[in-house]
Order: C-alpha cells, then structure tokens, then sequence
C-alpha cells in the first residue's frame, strides 16, 4: 500500500512542477529584465550628466563628451544609444553645453518592450561652460 501511494504522489509532484516552473521561470525572467531597464534609465541620465560635464572644460570636444556617454552606458551593458550635442561645434565663446542621449530599449533588452509604453529612454543635461 505505501508503494502505491509513494508511485501516485511522484506524477503528482510531476504534474505540480510542469505547471508551476514556467510560471515561475516567467516571473523571473520578468523581473530581471524590468530590473535591467531601470538600471537603463538611470545610466541614461547618469551618461547625459558625465557628458555634459566633460563638454562644460575648457578644450573639451564633442569625441570627448561621447566617449564619456559611451564609457557610463558600456559599463552597464548598453549596446545601441545615441548621443546628440548642441552645439555641434564647442568653442571657447560656447556659454552652455546640452548633451541629449537616446536609449532604444529594443535593441538592449533580452525580452520584448510591449509593457513599456515608449520604449526609448531618454536623458538631457544642460550645463553653462566653465570659463578662466
């Protein structure tokens, strides 16, 4: 009699997991990347302000705020961004620097954005430029 009750109560440990574990899997998963796109939104803006305080020096150069964006947003996993400067040209009678960076989320998530209503992140810093 135990035997069969140790059989029946196997398949039903079976039965349990195969309904359980992908819900559980999906909670994980979810979970993760919804993680992963705060700590996207955060660099976002974190990689706009490094940017625009690199560009605010004196003898700074538009490559330079870039690779200063590009340096925040590598070091956490962003592949695709884009980083747009004004002006263009920084010179010594520049008086503000504004360093606007674009994070498409379906290029740096794992998972599919349907739950994001506007999946681009975006950051924006403006700083007035130090002067000697």
């Amino acid at each position: 009699m135990f035997r069969k009750l140790k059989k029946r109560s196997q398949g039903t440990v079976t039965v349990e997991v195969a309904l359980c574990l992908p819900v559980l899997l999906a909670i994980l998963m979810g979970s993760y990347e919804l993680a992963r796109a705060n700590m996207m939104l955060h660099s976002t803006e974190s990689a706009a302000y490094e940017g625009a305080r690199v560009g605010i020096i004196p003898g700074a150069t538009p490559e330079g705020v870039r690779a200063s964006v590009a340096g925040v947003l590598n070091s956490v996993g962003v592949r695709t961004f884009e980083v747009d400067i004004t002006p263009e040209v920084i010179t010594n009678t520049t008086e503000e620097i504004e360093v606007l960076v674009t994070v498409p989320l379906r290029a740096n998530l794992a998972l599919p954005t349907f739950f994001i209503q506007d999946p681009t992140f975006r950051g924006t810093c403006t700083l007035r430029r130090e002067t000697l």
